[in-house]
């Protein structure tokens, strides 16, 4: 049982509607539809309410999320189902070129998990008290430099923000005062596939909702991992972003 899996919030007796997590994921683009649609398909088991605000107004995008019937969509972050409600916005999926704003945070309130096109954006301006999710060449990108243990610490701690740096092995830092650093060797290679960073970042958003920046980011990244290694056994390499999406569930009551 992983100690941080095992940490994570559980809805108390009593709760309603909304008190155990409302998420927003901002992105989608005329070129990019699926990114946000595997977002939302990882997050939506583990929040109560999830939103999407399309960074680019395009009828195939807004449609491609209507055909899931938890998404709400929304046309802005001062949309009243929205305003004053989130607990976490998931930032710069499938955004291609388009540029909505970043959400203004007060005291780290929503939460901010940040990936894919999303990481552009905030390049030499990472909000305090974000989530960056970046791959390898996204961390040299946004840094300069590659992205060992002792790097992504180092950059996590330089921005206070917390970093999980996606690859063979996940490196999680926190660089927020704490310097906690973990990794997750939980993967293998039917999870090159494309969409599967856009469904670790939905989890992990979803999963910001209710839990501390870090252990959203550690767990999220084991749960991801454990689903992919189930998928695995079940059917070799042969598995896609959305079945990886739907076994999430699976995967985190395997893993508690």
């Amino acid at each position: 049982m992983d100690r941080f899996v095992r940490s994570l919030y559980q809805p108390p007796k009593g709760s309603r509607k909304g008190d155990n997590g409302r998420l927003l994921i901002v992105g989608g683009s005329r070129d990019y539809h699926g990114a946000p649609v595997f977002s939302l398909l990882a997050a939506r088991r583990f929040v109560d309410l999830l939103y999407f605000y399309p960074a680019e107004k395009d009828p195939y995008l807004i449609n491609a999320v209507k055909r899931m019937p938890e998404a709400i969509v929304v046309d802005s972050y001062s949309s009243p189902a929205i305003r004053g409600k989130l607990d976490c916005v998931l930032y710069g999926i499938g955004m291609g070129d388009a540029e909505p704003p970043l959400p203004k945070q007060k005291t780290q309130n929503p939460k901010l998990v940040i990936d894919g096109d999303g990481l552009k954006r905030v390049k030499g301006k990472i909000p305090p008290g974000a989530i960056l999710t970046p791959h390898e060449n996204e961390f040299i990108s946004l840094f300069g430099i590659n992205g060992s243990e002792r790097n992504v610490l180092a950059m996590a701690r330089k921005n206070k923000c917390v970093i999980l740096k996606k690859g063979s092995v996940d490196v999680i830092a926190d660089g927020r005062g704490t310097g906690k650093l973990e990794t997750n060797h939980m993967h293998n290679q039917g999870m090159t596939k494309g969409g599967t960073g856009d469904v670790l970042a939905g989890l992990v958003a979803a999963l910001a909702c209710k839990n501390d920046a870090f252990t959203a980011a550690v767990a999220g990244a084991r749960i991801n991992g454990h689903a992919g290694d189930m998928l695995k056994k079940r059917y070799g390499y042969n598995y896609c972003a959305s079945d990886l999406a739907e076994a999430l569930a699976e995967g985190y009551a395997d893993l508690i």
